[in-house]
């Protein structure tokens, strides 16, 4: 039995949906089991990490789990040592961690340290595991679809910002593969896109696909940081990533671990866009 624990996520769900595909028994872990659905045969969970003894069900029986936390940067209690602790308790013998880019050291000092900490409770545990390392999803796109369904101007923060995105079916299926073989066991896996661009092309390209003229608007510093500060991160730390962000000329490294992992090139921004932008968006 393998556990995908934040399995309504955009890669969570796509681990899911491989898995089950796959023949493997697996059980999609999420805090509202009754808004889920999944393909036959997958057994949905309830799970809460703000509620530590509601896991114990959820790690029950299994071998190997893929942890994930939407918890926001800086957050004092780590969900990841709570999910840490029920496989420890439940003798899950093998565990696949979503963690960020070079383990957040290239972002400011404040957000690297609680990264480190993030990763250590799975580095540490004596668990083996296998680390994900993916930069920036291509999935951030999503949230420009209400914008576009009220006209052509789309907001964006950190527009000119190079990166190597990536997209989630590519993270779930490198997930799979560590989860499903003995191949990346106790390995780092910095993984990447095979192009780099900034969310000003990104918008270039989905306007081609709905043959539309878009527009890009970049709001201002304190409107990114209230942002980010909205999603749950304290506005200071907010307010020093943005800066150290804008400073930095970081994220932008094409790895080759994608295809080294699945034998095939990452998708292309285009390739993915194309399946997820649609005329009514």
């Amino acid at each position: 039995m393998i556990l995908v624990t934040g399995a309504t996520g955009h890669v969570g769900a796509e681990l899911v949906t491989r898995l089950a595909a796959e023949g493997v028994q697996v059980r999609a872990m999420t805090r509202r089991p009754e808004a889920t659905r999944f393909a036959r045969g997958v057994e949905v969970v309830e799970g809460d990490c703000e509620a530590p003894e509601s896991l114990r069900k959820a790690f029950e029986g299994v071998e190997g789990a893929f942890l994930m936390t939407s918890q926001a940067t800086g957050s004092a209690k780590l969900h990841t040592a709570v999910q840490v602790d029920a496989a420890k308790a439940a003798g899950v013998r093998y565990v696949v961690k979503l963690s960020v880019a070079r383990g957040g050291e290239e972002g400011h000092p404040l957000v690297a340290a609680w990264h480190r900490e993030d990763e250590g409770a799975v580095t540490e545990s004596g668990i083996d595991f296998t680390m994900l390392r993916p930069g920036r999803f291509m999935s951030n796109t999503l949230g420009w679809k209400h914008m576009l369904a009220r006209g052509d101007t789309v907001y964006v923060p950190f527009a000119r910002k190079a990166t190597t995105p990536i997209a989630p079916e590519d993270i779930a299926a490198v997930a799979a593969e560590a989860l499903t073989t003995d191949r990346f066991k106790n390995e780092v896996l910095e993984l990447s896109g095979a192009e780099v661009l900034t969310p000003e092309q990104e918008l270039a390209i989905v306007g081609e696909i709905l043959n539309r003229e878009l527009t890009l608007e970049e709001p201002s510093v304190e409107a990114t940081i209230d942002g980010i500060a909205r999603s749950g991160m304290d506005r200071g730390l907010a307010a020093a990533m943005v800066e150290h962000v804008l400073q930095g000329s970081y994220g932008a490294e094409i790895w080759p671990t994608v295809e080294r992992v699945l034998g095939r090139k990452p998708m292309t921004f285009q390739q993915w866009a194309g399946k997820h932008f649609k005329e009514e968006a």
